[in-house]
Parts: structure tokens; sequence; C-alpha cells
């Protein structure tokens, strides 16, 4: 059936890569995942229009897959098409104090790019390990700063094909959410509204964002990123280890000795141990404090 998926993909024109029964830990920030039954690596977005509609005209379940952060993939994989953007989709054209960047693109790569034309606005990317597309799907930040705040248009192509441009007003950005959270479509590419400044300034403050997260965040082990949403007034980081969980362990997953929002890959990390290590922590916070915590990663 799976070969059978794949010739039918060719035959609809799909002119990049295929892949069946491909492991996806590898290819997600937690390392976590079992195989996706096809995977698809486009040349363009010619070709992510053909596999969508491929899909879509089958009821083929389809997925999106940039940098694979904020995700967690069950071990037993996922059915379907699974659509890999990373690095396809990665355009950047500068013109003045406008940048448009395509959804593949890396935001620290980016970041750095704009930086190298003292373009401030996006400086906090650097320490945000994802790609352009998912960063604006859940409007991607570092504390007071967001995304959202300098997208003036997003390209996006919907389920029935349609590619469609959405102003700022129209993406609905709020706190790690947008209109396309959740939203059957491809985020194709984005039209950033950034400042002019002294390169060497928006050096300095990338640079200070960028260790800032290797200081504060534990970079050297596998994770999704912050586990937990910020909770009203407080923070999920601080519950968690006021919980006395910090260094917590469910199998190969454990509560970060360096920040407790983010639980990491030891070894060996499964995702039925994550997802342990999740509802143990959601219940002793909830237990402790009676704060419900709101997780940020997807699960697939």
């Amino acid at each position: 059936m799976t070969i059978a998926l794949k010739d039918d993909l060719r035959g609809a024109g799909f002119r990049g890569e295929i892949l069946t029964e491909q492991a996806l830990g590898p290819m997600t920030t937690w390392r976590i995942g079992g195989p996706a039954e096809l995977l698809a690596n486009p040349l363009d977005v010619d070709d992510v229009r053909c596999a969508v509609a491929w899909a879509s005209g089958r009821r083929l379940v389809w997925r999106v897959l940039g940098n694979g952060s904020n995700l967690l993939v069950g071990d037993s994989g996922v059915r379907g098409l699974v659509l890999r953007i990373r690095k396809v989709l990665d355009g950047i054209d500068i013109a003045g104090s406008t940048v448009v960047a395509g959804a593949g693109t890396s935001l620290p790569a980016l970041a750095n790019a704009v930086a190298d034309h003292g373009l401030a606005g996006i400086e906090f990317g650097a320490g945000i390990p994802g790609c352009v597309g998912g960063a604006i799907v859940m409007n991607a930040g570092w504390h007071q700063f967001e995304l959202g705040n300098v997208v003036r248009n997003v390209t996006y192509l919907e389920d029935d094909g349609l590619v469609l441009d959405y102003r700022h007003d129209s993406c609905r950005f709020g706190y790690r959410t947008s209109a396309f959270r959740g939203r059957r479509g491809v985020l194709l590419s984005a039209e950033l509204a950034l400042t002019q400044d002294d390169p060497a300034a928006v050096r300095g403050r990338l640079l200070q964002f960028s260790e800032s997260r290797k200081a504060n965040q534990p970079t050297e082990l596998p994770s999704c990123g912050s586990v937990f949403l910020k909770p009203e007034g407080d923070f999920a980081g601080r519950l968690i280890e006021a919980a006395g969980l910090k260094g917590r362990r469910v199998g190969g997953i454990q509560v970060s000795e360096k920040h407790a929002n983010f639980f990491v890959n030891m070894g060996g990390g499964t995702a039925k141990d994550a997802l342990a290590l999740v509802e143990l922590v959601e219940r002793e916070v909830f237990d402790k404090f009676g704060v419900k915590l709101t997780r940020e990663f997807e699960i697939w």
C-alpha cells in the first residue's frame, strides 16, 4: 500500500524526494518519533501545492514538518503524508526595511541575515530553534518580544488549493497562537516590517539573546523547547521547580535541572516516556498550586 501511494504521488507530478516508512525522530528537536508512511521533500511551492492537492483529493491525512521543535511524534509514527519544508521554502528577500522570508527558513538564520543589513525587530529569533512558518503559526517569542509584531503579510496555501494573502490584522496573533494554528493549510512565506538600526547594535542584541538561551536553557540535550505555556501571572518553570520536580525522570525523559519547563531526552527517550512525565508534572502542579498547565507542544 505504501509503495502504491508513493508511485501515485509521483504520478500526480510531485518532483521532489519521496521516502517510505522514514523515521521522524531524527527530524525533531526532541529526537523522538516513529516513521512517516510517506515523507515528501518538495522542490518548491509547486511541489507543495501538488502534494496537498494529491493528499486532499484522496482524503489522506497530511501534515507539515519544519524544524521539528514543539512537536512530539508518537512511537508508532504517523500514517499518511508528511510534507517537510525545512530548507525548501527558505528564500530571503531584503528590500530596505521590508523582508520576505520563506516558511522553511531557519528563524536564527533569518535573524542573523537581517542583522547584517542593520535591520532590527527579530533579534530574539536567534534563540528560537524553529522555522519561520512554524514560528508565525505559533507566534513564537521571547518574553515581551513576539514575531507577530513585525509580520505585515502572510501568504498561505489553503486546503482547497487557493493561495491567499493575510494582512497583519487578519492573522489574529495572540500569545503563542495565530489564525493559522490548527488550520488545514501550509504557510508559504511572510513579509516582515523591520526597523533600520546600526548593524553593530543589532548584532550585539542578537548575541545577547543567543548567549542567554545557552546560559538558561538545556541546549546541550534534545528537547521540544518549552513544554508548557506561561500561566497567567506566573511561570510554568517556577511552578514545576516549586513542586520539587526538577530532575524528575520517566524512562529516558527528565525535567531539566537547568530549566524546569524543558524536558530533556537523556538518551533512548520515547513518546510514552515524555507523555507520562508531562502528565505527572501536570498532576503534581495542580495538586500543589491549583494551576492547570497548558501544553505548548503539538502531538502527532
